[in-house]
């Protein structure tokens, strides 16, 4: 695939000029630790046993910092590194720093674009020249960006601040990399993989990835980015070393065959480097951390040949999510449930956005392993079938993922005979007498409820929060109505200790 050419207008579809601009980096976005840390590509990987990196957005000197770290092999044998930019949204530059646009009226969400590759390029080059227009347009070539306070993982609780900075350059993503190769980096190939930040990606990029490595040879070097280097990264990563691994296996196999190589030999390298075990964690054994989720079992259940597919791209999830099996952010099958994790103990106000993220990561997941599904079929024969026309003959698996992804238990399921013991105490004349038994038996209730949960701050919360909540709904109904006009008057959250405090006040009247 060859680089976007620089486009000669903007595409007339989407009017940016009111498209403020927000700085990709925030305070405390590296999160690998000091060991591989490089300045300006925060959150830079590589895979264990693969030429696949990954970081977050670089800066302009970034981008050099982390070619420096890939292989680019000798003179004479010189290596390919193809970088994936993994962003749907345009990417622009202003001193060397990358920031996107942002809605005036969304500034927490990135755009979700729906053109082709080439609309998106040229729309990245339009953006550029609009911000070039606005510094020029300022005497003193500022110009107001944005960003958040502070990072928090629901977009419902970032706070949005802005500032006024001197600009001396604008550019955009193609004009920074156009730059890099003027710089003598003549073995670099540029690949935009549109996908938006924290959802399943179109299937067509799942194509696009496949295309861009089915005829490269096995040491080209691949760099992925996304603007925190996370969950589009990591996509990217996982697609890629799904890829690497079959033509690598396949090409030892027909060594084999050819008798190049003996065949006890070619499986002996396949499973050295592909089969070797990884470290088991303390939660290996949970249903939901295996991913075996309803709509999941579903798609093994219709499509067999999904199990192995799953084996496969569950060992490289694992690969490419963090320590101790990989080296890198997240794990795209565990952080399902531990998003579910967040959404029970969060405000009803806040579940909204953390619901629509779980939907986004299961409908990935069931997608991932689609992918490894076809790939196993068709990837060994050079991935002639595509995966969107793999999809379009198993159309079904469509409308399961979108009619099952929500086939959660999104309210915990609670003992009802304990709640019953919970209501008799508390309607009972002498309930005050009662109210050392009631708080241990609520406290029972809520470590049951939650048995499931690893220990840690979550469990904690979910715990408490749910103590408060059946104290809340067991109270007679003159101490519930005093305690809930307490409540209000303090615009305060039930915590179970302070109810424990009005009841014991109000239940002296």
């Amino acid at each position: 695939m060859s680089e976007p050419a620089a486009p000669e207008q903007p595409p007339p579809g989407l009017d940016m000029s009111e498209f403020k601009l927000k700085i990709d980096h925030f305070d405390q976005v590296h999160v690998l630790g000091p060991e591989n840390i490089i300045d300006g590509a925060p959150n830079f990987r590589q895979v264990s046993g693969f030429p696949i990196f990954g970081c977050a957005q670089p800066t302009e000197n970034g981008f050099s910092d982390v070619l420096e770290k890939v292989p680019k092999g000798t003179e004479e044998k010189p290596v390919k590194t193809i970088w994936y930019n993994m962003r749907e949204e345009p990417v622009i530059y202003c001193n060397g720093e990358p920031f996107a646009p942002r809605h005036p009226d969304r500034m927490h969400e990135n755009m979700s674009i729906m053109e082709p590759v080439d609309e998106m390029n040229k729309l990245e080059q339009s953006f550029s020249e609009i911000i070039k227009a606005r510094v020029n347009a300022d005497e003193g070539k500022k110009l107001k960006i944005d960003k958040d306070a502070e990072f928090t993982e629901n977009p419902m609780d970032r706070e949005n601040i802005e500032e006024t900075i001197e600009v001396n350059t604008v550019q955009s993503l193609y004009e920074v990399f156009t730059g890099l190769k003027q710089k003598g980096l003549k073995n670099l190939e540029l690949i935009r993989v549109p996908v938006v930040e924290e959802s399943a990606p179109r299937e067509a990029c799942f194509d696009i990835l496949v295309d861009s490595l089915k005829q490269e040879p096995a040491g080209t070097q691949c760099v992925f980015s996304c603007q925190a280097g996370r969950g589009r990264t990591t996509l990217g990563m996982i697609i890629a070393c799904q890829v690497k691994e079959i033509l690598i296996c396949t090409e030892l196999r027909k060594m084999a065959e050819i008798g190049l190589v003996p065949q006890a030999t070619a499986e002996d390298l396949i499973k050295q480097k592909f089969e070797f075990p990884l470290p088991r964690g303390q939660d290996d054994d949970d249903p939901f951390i295996k991913g075996e989720f309803d709509v999941i079992k579903e798609l093994l259940e219709k499509l067999p040949s999904a199990k192995d597919g799953k084996a496969k791209i569950d060992r490289l999830i694992d690969l490419c999510g963090p320590g101790p099996k990989g080296t890198g952010l997240q794990n795209l099958r565990e952080c399902i449930i531990e998003t579910k994790w967040k959404y029970d103990v969060a405000p009803e106000d806040r579940q909204v956005a953390w619901r629509q993220i779980i939907l986004n990561f299961m409908e990935r997941y069931f997608y991932l392993i689609c992918f490894a599904t076809y790939a196993k079929e068709f990837g060994p024969a050079g991935f002639e079938k595509s995966f969107v026309s793999w999809m379009d003959e198993h159309s079904e698996l469509r409308k399961m993922i979108e009619n099952g992804k929500d086939k959660l238990e999104w309210y915990r399921q609670v003992d009802p005979a304990k709640l019953n013991t919970l209501k008799d105490l508390m309607n009972a004349p002498n309930y005050k007498e009662n109210m050392p038994t009631i708080i241990r038996t609520i406290y029972e209730f809520a470590f049951i409820t939650y048995a499931d949960l690893p220990r840690g701050p979550i469990k904690n919360n979910s715990m408490r929060k749910l103590a408060a909540k059946t104290l809340i709904e067991i109270l007679p109904s003159e101490v519930s109505t005093k305690v809930q006009e307490r409540l209000d008057e303090q615009g305060a959250n039930p915590d179970f200790v302070t109810l424990i405090g009005l009841v014991s006040f109000y239940g002296q009247e």
